[in-house]
């Protein structure tokens, strides 16, 4: 009888000092909104580069991007699906929602990839991030998501723009010949590219002082 005692007490005090997680089924309005507004800019940035791969073909950095961002949608997805929310398809894919104009070379490519990654870094530490400190779960896939930002595409857009990335225009994409073209023809914007680098280190010290959009997100 004692030992019965004994055995409820403690079960009793350990569903106590369970973590409050772990009885939350629902999402704040605010939570709820940080998640489709992730959903969102993950939605737009496969249809974005989606485009861009159509335009430039698939030898670029954009087919590996593209395929993280369906991941990290999927990763959402989920989230929502746990927590009862309607999840909503990708209007982007389908032209029910718009789309950022494409860049007219592979140059501005790469500057509006390396801008939309520091923009994106900075909507999840200032805004998302923020929103759902009560929820571990979505805390746990929002920090991977503005890591693969950090480590992955946004490394990646900078080496092609200090020209790391070799594009063959034998790959597809109408994009790709032109910039096979212009590479040949030393064009002035990839002699500007330069100047435009350092003002853009900058940038990114202090990406947490804006969210700013860029072209590859919303």
């Amino acid at each position: 009888m004692f030992k019965a005692g004994v055995l409820s007490a403690a079960i009793f005090t350990a569903c106590l000092a369970a973590p409050l997680e772990a009885g939350i089924s629902t999402l704040t309005a605010e939570a709820e909104a940080a998640l489709l507004e992730a959903l969102n800019d993950e939605y737009h940035a496969q249809a974005f580069y989606s485009a861009l791969i159509d335009e430039y073909g698939a030898n670029t950095p954009f087919t590996k991007i593209m395929a993280a961002e369906e991941k990290h949608a999927d990763r959402l997805i989920r989230l929502l699906t746990k927590y009862g929310v309607e999840v909503p398809e990708n209007g982007y894919l389908d032209g029910s929602l718009p789309m950022a104009s494409l860049p007219s070379s592979l140059e501005e490519a790469y500057e509006g990839g390396i801008s939309a990654e520091i923009a994106n870094i900075a909507l999840y530490e200032q805004k998302l991030l923020p929103a759902v400190a009560g929820y571990k779960d979505v805390t746990r896939v929002f920090t991977s998501l503005k890591r693969a930002s950090e480590s992955n595409h946004l490394p990646a857009f900078e080496r092609c723009d200090n020209g790391g990335c070799q594009v063959s225009a034998a790959t597809g994409g109408q994009g790709a010949r032109k910039f096979s073209q212009r590479q040949g023809d030393g064009s002035a914007a990839s002699k500007g590219a330069g100047a435009q680098r350092g003002d853009r280190k900058g940038q990114r010290k202090g990406k947490g002082k804006g969210n700013g959009n860029g072209k590859g997100r919303r």
